[in-house]
């Protein structure tokens, strides 16, 4: 099981990831000639740009309710105001310290002792939840793809990057799947030697975690998996919920193109930004992948014929929606409800 300790040790790790990531952030504002840049800036609609904030952050929202439709359907008693300030709460931690999965154990942890939850359940439900997300990012990029195609346009990205990409959503969708059935899970178990189930079972009885053990985990999940298959129009709208989230990078993106005045083909930015959020899933060290997502977006919209001050501007203002702005948004709910007081042993 996870060591929870060595917090402080972490705290410092991520401040120093930070540095490192403004670092880049600075590098690639030198790359792009910042003065350049904020001429495009200065040709601004402003309508256009509050518009792609209103879409992105309504997609942020949709995204902290599609699981909590999920959590209301597996049978967790909790507010919407709680679920999506967890969700809100986790997303902050993870832009400060990224971890692989880190939202996913931030929401399951923070849900495991709510009225009808147990840690098993809070599982089960970000672990749906994600491969939900994984499976729409594959889905929307198969499906550009097959409208340009069918168009005769020529997608400005490598067909093996491509491919690999939508690979990549619907294999990692699969996974997490797999890992939501309880027989392969228990296999899984027998199959460990001895001293590794004892330290998983010692892990899961601490009470910081309070699992009372696999099998316990392992039935919560499997009550969860259950009380869900008899609601599919919930599966359904938790899944649409999370494929508009997904694409409102995006459209944000289209928006702020069309604010500073350049018409980009829509389907076009779908497939460029898969690209870009694979880069941003990757990503397991700077955090919000600063400098590093940046310039993979501006270097991007420079395939497809756009000047580099043009695709820089367009890079940065679709940043300050989808990154800094929704940030701030997080950053509010985390230190009104409490991150540190919540989570502080981690930390």
């Amino acid at each position: 099981m996870v060591s929870w300790s060595g917090g402080g040790r972490r705290g410092r790790v991520g401040i120093i990831f930070l540095l490192i990531g403004l670092l880049f952030f600075a590098l690639y504002l030198l790359w792009t000639n910042p003065f350049k840049v904020l001429l495009e800036a200065g040709r601004l609609s402003l309508p256009l740009f509050l518009l792609s904030i209103l879409v992105n952050d309504t997609g942020l929202l949709l995204f902290a309710l599609s699981w909590h439709l999920i959590l209301r359907g597996i049978g967790v008693r909790v507010s919407t105001l709680k679920s999506v300030s967890a969700t809100f709460i986790s997303l902050f931690v993870v832009w400060l310290m990224p971890i692989p999965i880190g939202s996913e154990l931030i929401r399951a942890y923070l849900m495991r002792n709510e009225e009808g939850s147990d840690l098993g359940k809070a599982t089960a439900s970000v672990m749906i939840h994600k491969a939900m997300y994984n499976l729409s990012f594959g889905l929307l990029i198969t499906l550009a793809a097959v409208i340009e195609a069918w168009r005769g346009v020529n997608l400005p990205i490598e067909k093996g990057l491509l491919l690999f990409v939508i690979f990549f959503g619907v294999s990692t969708s699969i996974i997490f799947s797999l890992l939501l059935t309880p027989s392969l899970l228990r296999g899984i178990y027998r199959r460990l030697p001895n001293w590794v189930r004892v330290r998983v079972e010692r892990g899961l009885n601490h009470p910081r975690i309070g699992a009372g053990g696999f099998e316990t985990l392992i039935k919560g999940v499997e009550d969860a998996l259950s009380t869900l298959r008899s609601k599919p129009l919930l599966k359904l709208s938790a899944f649409l919920m999370v494929a508009f989230q997904w694409s409102t990078g995006s459209i944000t993106t289209w928006l702020v193109a069309m604010s500073l005045g350049c018409r980009i083909d829509f389907w076009i930015i779908v497939a460029l930004y898969a690209a870009v959020e694979f880069i941003q899933q990757l990503n397991i060290v700077i955090p919000g992948g600063l400098g590093v997502v940046d310039a993979g977006l501006t270097a991007s919209l420079c395939l497809i014929g756009l000047p580099l001050s043009l695709s820089s501007a367009i890079s940065l203002l679709t940043r300050l929606v989808t990154y800094w702005l929704e940030l701030l948004l997080c950053a509010a709910f985390s230190l009104y409800y409490g991150y540190r007081e919540l989570l502080g042993e981690y930390l």
